[in-house]
């Protein structure tokens, strides 16, 4: 498996973020507590800390190498105060949430995709949130890479990539595990490489190249680095998906919720 790269640029991470971190022009409550389920290079917790600056922060990742390179990150821009108060997110090395119901917002950016199971984790996401909490995530949709992925397959490699999610699915899987009218929607981004190198740096960075199920990755990449020898310039599709839902109020069998209204008297003149 190829590890993390030395320097990696979390360019893909921080287009996500931005993107998701839009959608909360329209919220009036500032979330109390935030839970990161995934690290990414720093990229969400730099938006949503400038957003809420009086919000607690955890950060969640099974990935060591992904939560000390966003650590990194925050402490070599931090001033002499912030290094004097301590001021960073707490880090749990596990992909697990508390399931107390105790956060306000669970964000994910491709916090989803470096796990096998999509049910389980939305399950274990909204076990974490308060009823009526937030939860905002990204993916990639099952386009992505379709240039390579043929490129491999017409070169006799067989390659799988399972863990590619349609929009469609997971909004099912949000609306399945107690998410009120989820909003799914994606776009396409197109990149253009000149080298292999940095194609491949990025997709471990982003976390894409450790999901690929090879036969042979060592063929993989040979046959990438001679397709690129012979045309230096190539398109990359990339399919982005983002789904954000509110957690439905759970209630106990046989019971309702009853709401009262003020009465509000007619004046006639």
């Amino acid at each position: 498996m190829i590890p993390l790269p030395n320097q990696p640029d979390w360019f893909l991470q921080a287009h996500l973020a931005a993107t998701l971190d839009e959608r909360l022009n329209i919220l009036k409550q500032h979330p109390t507590k935030i839970l990161l389920a995934g690290a990414d290079g720093n990229e969400s917790y730099r938006l949503l800390k400038f957003r809420y600056p009086l919000t607690h922060f955890q950060e969640f990742d099974s990935r060591a190498e992904y939560l000390q390179a966003a650590q990194l990150i925050r402490k070599s821009k931090q001033n002499w105060w912030q290094k004097l108060s301590g001021d960073l997110p707490i880090q749990t090395h596990s992909d697990q949430l508390p399931a107390n119901a105790a956060a306000d917002m669970v964000w994910s950016n491709l916090g989803l995709l470096h796990q096998s199971a999509p049910q389980q984790v939305i399950a274990n996401w909204a076990g974490a949130l308060k009823p009526d909490g937030l939860l905002f995530c990204s993916h990639f949709g099952p386009d992505t890479l379709k240039e390579i992925l043929t490129l491999w397959r017409e070169h006799g490699i067989i390659v799988q990539a399972p863990r590619l999610l349609d929009m469609h699915d997971l909004g099912d899987i949000l609306l399945q595990h107690g998410f009120y009218d989820p909003v799914t929607d994606m776009n396409m981004l197109t990149l253009q490489y000149t080298t292999v190198e940095r194609f491949i740096d990025d997709m471990v960075t982003a976390g894409l190249w450790q999901t690929l199920q090879f036969d042979s990755e060592i063929d993989a990449v040979r046959i990438l680095a001679d397709n690129w020898q012979n045309n230096p310039v190539h398109n990359v599709t990339l399919e982005l998906v983002y789904g954000h839902g509110v957690k439905k109020q759970l209630l106990p069998d046989h019971t309702a919720t009853i709401q009262f209204y003020s009465h509000s008297p007619i004046t006639k003149s």
